[in-house]
């Protein structure tokens, strides 16, 4: 398992309202969506491999 560390990032109040209804609604914590949102963006600016695009729905 890789190690892992701990970034912080500022948003808008709105923001993390909307933020805070997405992740209720689909019953995850918001450190998993922000992951995702992350890998979807290095995903679609090529950085990772068809299997890990596969993994996020992206790939073909």
């Amino acid at each position: 398992m890789s190690s892992s560390i701990m970034i912080s990032v500022r948003l808008s109040a709105e923001d993390r309202k909307l933020l805070d209804r997405v992740c209720r609604a689909r019953r995850e914590d918001i450190s998993d969506f922000v992951r995702r949102a992350i890998a979807k963006e290095l995903a679609e600016l090529g950085f990772l491999n068809e299997d890990e695009k596969k993994a996020l729905g992206l790939g073909s």
